[in-house]
């Protein structure tokens, strides 16, 4: 078996076994996770992207993740297999690149490092746009790799292609490791390679996002979120970037400290020796003589992606995930360098270990899921008692989800931006909320956030006056479930979206 072979099929392992137990968790993980499983259950009915079903991220990110569904039989756990996918693809994808750029020993440490990487398994065990945008930004770098190695116009289409689809994925975070492709294109000064791949990229965004219609797509992929553009909170979002690194990416952070007190080291080293000498090794050919490609456009992509978060608003912490893949092909490029470089990983990837627990701890909730408990599993077992074909309206659609039970299709985002929105035609209203709930395949409205559905202070006592009664109070909380006294979803007309869902569970 091929060394490249062999190492691939170790990654994937990994990268899968450690997945495993949060692609059956049985509560959802994070908000994310369950307002786009929801939108996949609501495609599993009829619904289609930006038109029933609201949709805040690209246009190839919801046919993706309903393939993803399709393929994995679409379960009560399945909306999650895209992600999966996407999870394991990018860590052998990192592989491939850094075997490119760096010695094999430091090339499967920084494949490692992506796959048991805190941050990037929180985009890519839940359901988030931008576990399947990094893995397809890294499949762009790597055919660019490929093309600087044997450049033709064939490879630049292809590079151009899979740009085009991960910025119908996710636009802004994905931009830096495509200007880092482009370098690597670039430094080929094939003229009309060069001009083939913008082309092909804008021609495959636009073909994606034909179907759902141009200017629902701005309107929801593009409008919404600069609507919520307000101040840059550089110190904000750089002290978020610390302590998501610090919690779930230490082994990461100690690797990259280790790296560079051995690169400043070595680089001194050969500065003496040029000096008495003349003597020196390039730092783009390995050990074995065989040239490998430039490795700075993964640093133009790392100090660009730091940039991009640090000065993006809101930032959340799931766009970590996209500097910590970087972060890491820099630490195997660093590592790979001098004639002891298997020595330099196995310093790094001890002194990595020792700080594995301290991540493991603040990673519990996705390594080891819970059975939700106490007022949410009161909740759940409500929620499945209800007629079938019964609605609920929630400002947590994760929790409809897992309890086998489906939102109008208008509901499946009801992000605080989406409340907030200024744009009246995106943005939902206390007014709306009533409105739907007197429709009679809707039984039920859950408010269990702090910071969505308060923002509607009179919802209970209008509700009350639609035939609602409250349940699950208490004191202190926002929680609360509304259920319609008489409630029979079949009786009256309820309109495209009246059937039920009850997916099947999992033997997770």
């Amino acid at each position: 078996m091929r060394r490249a072979t062999r190492d691939s099929l170790i990654v994937g392992v990994v990268a899968l076994l450690v997945r495993l137990p949060g692609y059956f968790a049985p509560q959802p993980l994070g908000f994310d996770d369950g307002q786009f499983a929801m939108s996949l259950i609501a495609m599993r009915h009829g619904g289609l992207p930006f038109r029933e079903v609201f949709s805040s991220q690209g246009p190839l990110f919801l046919p993706i993740a309903w393939l993803g569904d399709l393929v994995g039989f679409r379960t009560i756990d399945s909306p999650r297999f895209a992600s999966l996918l996407a999870g394991v693809a990018l860590a052998v994808l990192v592989l491939h690149l850094a075997r490119r750029l760096t010695g094999p020993g430091a090339a499967r440490f920084a494949a490692l490092l992506v796959a048991l990487s805190g941050s990037v398994l929180w985009t890519t065990v839940p359901l988030t746009s931008d576990g399947i945008g990094a893995a397809l930004t890294v499949a762009t770098a790597l055919a660019a790799v490929v093309y600087w190695g044997r450049p033709s116009l064939r490879r630049a289409i292809v590079i151009g292609v899979l740009a085009g689809a991960a910025l119908a994925v996710k636009s802004l975070l994905v931009i830096p490791g495509l200007v880092a492709a482009a370098l690597w294109v670039l430094l080929r000064r094939r003229v009309r390679d060069i001009a083939a791949v913008p082309v092909v990229a804008v021609i495959v965004v636009l073909l994606v996002s034909a179907p759902w219609g141009l200017g629902r797509v701005y309107d929801q992929y593009v409008r919404y979120h600069t609507d919520a553009v307000a101040d840059r909170p550089v110190g904000a979002n750089l002290h978020k970037l610390v302590e998501t690194f610090v919690e779930r990416d230490l082994p990461l952070l100690v690797a990259g400290v280790v790296t560079l007190v051995l690169v400043f080291a070595l680089v001194m080293r050969r500065r003496r020796a040029a000096a008495t000498d003349g003597a020196g090794t390039s730092l783009t050919r390995a050990v074995d003589g065989t040239v490998l490609a430039p490795w700075f456009p993964v640093l133009v992509w790392f100090v660009l992606t730091v940039l991009v978060v640090l000065t993006e608003s809101p930032m959340w912490r799931n766009h970590v995930a996209h500097v910590a893949v970087p972060f890491a092909l820099l630490v195997g490029v660093g590592l790979g360098v001098g004639a002891t470089a298997e020595r330099y990983v196995a310093v790094a990837a001890g002194l990595a270990l020792l700080a594995a627990p301290w991540t493991v701890v603040h990673l519990g909730e996705i390594l080891r899921p819970q059975e939700p408990t106490g007022n949410t599993a009161r909740l759940e077992r409500r929620l499945a008692d209800l007629p079938a074909g019964a609605l609920v309206i929630s400002d947590t659609p994760g929790l409809v989800w897992r309890a086998g039970r489906r939102v109008p299709d208008r509901y499946v985002d009801v992000s605080i931006l989406r409340i907030t929105s200024p744009t009246k035609s995106l943005r939902l209203t206390g007014d709306d909320i009533v409105r739907d709930a007197r429709r009679a395949d809707v039984c039920a409205v859950v408010r269990w956030s702090n910071k969505r559905f308060t923002r509607f202070p009179e919802l209970g006592r209008r509700l009350r006056r639609e035939g609602y009664r409250p349940e699950l109070r208490r004191p202190h909380s926002p929680e609360v479930l509304w259920r319609k006294v008489r409630c029979r979803p079949g009786s009256g007309r309820a309109g495209r979206t009246t059937a039920a869902v009850a997916p099947a569970r999992s033997p997770g």
